[in-house]
């Protein structure tokens, strides 16, 4: 598992330190633009579900629509408030013991 991890994670990074513009040649240079071009092309489709989402009526322009749609329901309003009450008291007992140093110093001079 850890393994796909990494492995997802080295194929989706694009090291910009890597990349020295002045000892490539113009073809390479070429070549890489071209790849993150494709790459970013290849992400932004997978983002387009987003887009076909109904947008939600302007309060200014249609504010008949909103008055005159349906209230919520009572039920609802109150499963809404259980649920946020749940995941209140889950985070409130959430708690990091600090064991050792996040950043350590190694011994290079």
């Amino acid at each position: 598992m850890l393994s796909s991890i990494l492995a997802k994670t080295a194929i989706n990074i694009i090291d910009v330190s890597a990349a020295d513009s002045q000892g490539m040649e113009q073809h390479e240079y070429m070549d890489r633009a071209r790849q993150y071009s494709t790459r970013l092309a290849m992400l932004s489709s997978n983002l387009t579900h987003w887009k076909k989402l109904p947008l939600l009526p302007s309060l200014t322009n249609q504010p008949h629509q909103v008055l005159a749609s349906d209230p919520v329901p009572f039920a609802d309003l109150q499963q809404v408030s259980r649920i946020a009450a749940y995941a209140f008291s889950a985070l409130s007992q959430i708690r990091v013991d600090a064991k050792e140093e996040l950043v350590v110093q190694f011994g290079i001079p």
